[in-house]
């Protein structure tokens, strides 16, 4: 018998569980799930089938559109259509809610799979990571803040929706790791979240205020090695990387169901992650 229903914290190891089979790997998900899961815990659902939890899907409320990251389903239980099932239970309860705009990123797996379900492939995310560092000469101030509403300021022109809630869960979680860059006026031209693993959310109005926060980025210490996911289709983002000495590891496909959200992708340097956007 499957039946859909919310998903609760005590679901977490399950579903924990679930993410690191459908993706063949050992590293725990519990970190971002737990995060993702508490910005917006109304808007993730789990699969049980026969009182086992065997499938999830989160979506994040930007207010104008919703991110959907982190579906799986078992690999013991990938037949039969439940995957169909679980997301579209998911998108039939976003659509109840407003939401004009879906996103979500996807491998190469889902090129078939998401546009049966409405989603119209936009383009593809490069992730990069750092091979050898390059000299970089800065232009512009940077310096770090925890000061959120001055930066979210900027950033929903940009991104297109409210990351106030996840900017924030990122500083709880590393604290003075949000960089700014301002010209000489004080006035914003960018900012980056280096998180531990991975730099990103990341947007600046120019190459050159993106190209100084990245190299002020580096001087801090990272768990592995550092890594940046971009927008899908940003050449400055692109050549930007490889000038700092970082090479292409992988792709993903980014995907909308709906009309696009109302951003300026081409001032996105690199994204919070897979799962958020």
């Amino acid at each position: 018998m499957d039946s859909i229903r919310n998903m609760v914290d005590s679901d977490i190891p399950d579903v924990d569980g679930i993410l690191m089979a459908a993706h063949l790997v050992q590293a725990s998900y519990a970190t971002i799930l737990t995060r993702n899961f508490h910005l917006t815990p109304d808007s993730w659902w789990v699969l049980e089938q026969d009182g086992i939890t065997t499938g999830v899907v989160g979506a994040t409320d930007f207010g104008p559109f919703a991110h959907i990251g982190l579906m799986a389903i078992h690999p013991s239980r990938q037949s039969g259509g439940t995957g169909s099932k679980l997301l579209q239970y998911a998108l039939d309860q976003l659509d109840q809610r407003g939401f004009e705009s879906i996103t979500l990123y996807s491998t190469d797996a889902g090129l078939a799979f998401y546009p049966r379900h409405g989603f119209r492939w936009q383009g593809i995310s490069t992730e990069w990571k750092l091979r050898k560092r390059k000299p970089h000469s800065r232009h512009y101030k940077i310096s770090k803040t925890t000061d959120l509403d001055r930066i979210i300021a900027v950033d929903r022109s940009v991104f297109g929706g409210n990351r106030l809630a996840l900017l924030a869960a990122l500083e709880a979680e590393a604290p003075g790791r949000i960089l700014v860059a301002e010209d000489t006026a004080g006035t914003i031209q960018g900012f980056l979240v280096a998180q531990p693993k991975v730099l990103g959310p990341y947007m600046a109005l120019s190459k050159q205020a993106a190209a100084d926060l990245l190299d002020a980025a580096l001087d801090l210490d990272y768990d592995g090695e550092t890594r940046v996911a971009l927008p899908d289709a940003h050449a400055d983002a692109e050549s930007l990387m490889a000038e700092a000495g970082f090479v292409p590891i992988r792709t993903s496909r980014y995907f909308i169901r709906g009309k696009a959200p109302a951003q300026q992708r081409q001032l996105m340097y690199g994204q919070a992650a897979y799962s958020l956007g």
